[in-house]
């Protein structure tokens, strides 16, 4: 772990010891729905909403949570989360928006500047998990998980040995356990022991041979569970696209260039580089996706002969991350463009390099193929709009001003059904112009022992929902 602050998560287990020891207002299902969690109800418009906390919701000293507790919690997030943008929306990070609560009435108001329809969502995230008043004047003390009080979840942190195993114990009369659809039957553990081991070949034996009852696996080992009593649950974890740099002097900024590439690659050839036993996907995020495009006709389809007219000759530089599967996705692409002609240099970086000459485009790349963990359209989106690093996240200096009209309606309405017709717009647009190529997903391999069960809503555990049957 890196740290016990929920606002700065960095590393998985991060993750899963935050959702356990801090809980988050609303909570995330499948097909986007927005589920309780502390707040038992809201009212929402495009420029704020208001939540009407659970009653009986405690502390972890078992002090009331109140709701300017919870309203302080949510101004820290806002104003120290590199995240928070996304949370509130881009237009919202100045002094306009405002966040109170009426310990009275049990309701904490947000109130935007501007228009966001994206607030729910950014509030399921773990990285807003709510403080009590103890950890939110304990300073840097909280990340090291030593401030009594300041949770706000089922678990509070009673052991720790730094990097290798915490232990958790389960808050007696805990009540604000997530409402999603499918949540499984038995009881919480009465401990929980997270153990952070590095190498999954080594997490297999364990789970094998009774050490641990829950893995997560992205590599092969997860065959091994096919039968023996383990259940096993499979979701996206990687959402994988061909991505541009579109600045002058580049190969991606001449659109036919793109659309070759689009013609030289398979997306069902990438995924059996992992085994085919990820989704081929229709648009930058997965099929689970709320509003995502499923419209297949709308990609380019596969032609090397064509792709060949086009590509013959040009030199590209490919960049990508060694960090799924040894860059083996990369390598498909390299061989897949060299195949048409192209002169590709690949560079398979560890994820760091990557990021910082890719994504803060801080090196020479033309091409990269882009592993994001995001399942959002709007969050995974805001890497082709906008200002380019280090002021923001376009990488690729993406100048696409459909798709651009198309997110500004998506994420400032909160009606359904225009927010669908928008995002189906925008995708259309992005795909048209081959701004990125769709490839496929890298699953992730839930695996559990006999009798343990858990919840996985959109296809991220929560391990809040660890249920033991009776």
């Amino acid at each position: 772990m890196t740290t016990f602050d929920p606002i700065k998560q960095r590393a998985a287990s991060d993750y899963v010891v935050g959702r356990l020891m801090y809980e988050t207002l609303v909570g995330q299902d499948d097909d986007g729905t927005i589920v309780p969690r502390i707040a038992a109800k809201w009212d929402q418009s495009p420029t704020g909403v208001t939540f009407t906390l659970k009653k009986g919701v405690t502390c972890s000293d078992g002090k009331p949570l109140t709701a300017s507790q919870v309203a302080a919690s949510l101004t820290r997030y806002r104003t120290s989360s590199a995240g928070a943008a996304m949370t509130f929306g881009p237009g919202n990070t100045g002094a306009g928006t405002t966040i109170t609560g009426d310990d009275k009435a049990g309701t904490v108001s947000v109130r935007l500047a501007a228009p966001w329809g994206e607030l729910l969502p950014g509030l399921a995230n773990t990285t807003t998990g709510v403080v009590c008043s103890p950890g939110l004047s304990a300073g840097d003390r909280l990340g090291t998980g030593a401030v009594g009080g300041a949770g706000t979840g089922p678990y509070e942190l009673v052991g720790s040995e730094r990097g290798s195993t915490y232990e958790l114990k389960l808050r007696e009369g805990f009540d604000a356990w997530p409402r999603y659809a499918a949540m499984p039957a038995g009881r919480p553990a009465g401990t929980l022991k997270v153990s952070v081991v590095k190498n999954e070949s080594t997490l297999a034996n364990q789970l094998q041979t009774g050490a641990v009852d829950f893995g997560a696996f992205t590599g092969p080992d997860a065959a091994r569970f096919g039968r023996g009593g383990f259940t096993i649950a499979a979701a996206p974890l990687i959402r994988n696209f061909v991505a541009f740099n579109q600045r002058e002097g580049h190969p991606g900024a001449d659109p036919e260039i793109r659309r070759a590439v689009a013609q030289a690659i398979d997306a069902r050839a990438f995924n059996r580089v992992f085994g085919d036993t990820g989704q081929v996907m229709t648009s930058y995020v997965d099929a689970r996706a709320l509003c995502v495009s499923t419209d297949a006709s709308l990609l380019t389809k596969t032609d090397p002969a064509a792709a060949k007219k086009v590509l013959d000759g040009v030199k590209i530089e490919l960049v990508g991350s060694n960090a799924v599967a040894q860059g083996a996705g990369n390598t498909y692409v390299q061989e897949a463009l060299r195949a048409a002609g192209a002169d590709v240099k690949l560079t398979n970086a560890d994820n760091g390099t990557w990021a910082t000459r890719v994504t803060g485009n801080q090196g020479n790349w033309d091409l990269t193929v882009f592993p994001m963990i995001y399942g959002q359209l709007a969050r995974g989106g805001v890497h082709f709009i906008g200002e380019e690093p280090a002021k923001g996240r376009n990488f690729g200096a993406v100048d696409n001003k459909a798709f651009l009209a198309g997110y500004g309606a998506a994420t400032t309405t909160v009606d359904q059904n225009a927010k669908c017709a928008a995002w189906q717009k925008a995708q259309k647009a992005l795909l048209h112009a081959n701004d990125v190529v769709p490839l496929a997903t890298v699953n992730v391999h839930y695996v559990f022992r006999a009798g343990i069960s858990a919840a996985t809503p959109a296809g991220a555990f929560d391990p809040a929902t660890l249920r033991i049957a009776e």
